[in-house]
């Protein structure tokens, strides 16, 4: 696969299971990679993350605010010219229709939403002809059988109707946009709310009852979100857009 020289990347949600994982595989592809992150202070910007790979640097991001997601394109284009996006960066909450609370309601949809939209809208302006996005969707927009998954699915949902429309809107400029949908992906210990959705009390029966509905019988790895990110991001996916590539074990389409 093939990259344009000097180009940066930025990787929301960098410093998590997947987010970590691009961020290795880009780096050993040439980029310099910007590992964008709630959890990274401030007094970190631009400090190279060598414990992850090289070529990696840390950024402070809060993607609910617009002067944060400003700052850290900023910081990337400390590093080079931007050729790509990932918005990895989620939040999951669980909750069935009578449990559902507003807060809930709102946060997903600012972080799952809303701030991919702030990534994008602050990140474009400085991306070249030839230049990709990549939004980490979820299985979960495509299935209805999780249990109190409901508002998260939906805004992962919202996410890639978003993807099919800012595709239309930037391929005149030479920019794709396309989704990445990963199926179950093996993080330990789960969080309560995978937890609740995988209609499990511990990690074991979770993991039990998600093999069930998985036709390749396996939960998937974090390192193998990277790959497929990588071919989005680069010329061998130069005329793919406006797509969404399942990496599930065949959960959707079987």
């Amino acid at each position: 696969m093939t990259k344009p020289d000097g180009s940066v990347v930025i990787v929301t949600g960098g410093t998590g299971g997947i987010g970590t994982e691009i961020c290795k595989r880009l780096s050993a592809d040439g980029y310099a990679v910007v590992a964008a992150d709630v959890a990274i202070s401030p007094a970190r910007n631009g400090e190279p993350l060598t414990d992850v790979a090289p070529r990696v640097h840390a950024c402070a991001i809060d993607i609910r605010d617009q002067k944060s997601v400003e700052e850290c394109v900023d910081v990337a284009r400390g590093f080079g010219s931007i050729h790509g996006v990932v918005n990895c960066a989620g939040l999951l909450r669980h909750g069935q229709i009578d449990e559902i609370t507003e807060e809930a309601m709102e946060t997903v949809w600012d972080v799952n939403v809303a701030g991919m939209i702030r990534v994008c809208r602050a990140a474009v302006p400085h991306m070249r002809p030839g230049g990709a996005i990549v939004n980490i969707s979820s299985v979960t927009a495509s299935i209805g059988r999780l249990r109190g998954g409901g508002i998260y699915g939906a805004s992962k949902a919202g996410m890639e109707t978003f993807t099919r429309y800012l595709a239309h809107e930037l391929a005149p400029m030479g920019i794709r946009v396309n989704a990445l949908a990963p199926g179950f992906i093996e993080v330990l210990p789960m969080s309560a709310s995978m937890r609740f959705i995988a209609s499990g009390d511990t990690d074991e029966e979770a993991i039990a009852w998600l093999l069930q509905h998985i036709p390749m019988k396996r939960m998937g790895q974090a390192v193998e979100m990277a790959g497929p990110t990588a071919f989005l991001l680069s010329s061998d996916a130069s005329y793919i857009t406006s797509q969404v590539l399942h990496a599930d074990g065949g959960v959707v389409g079987i």
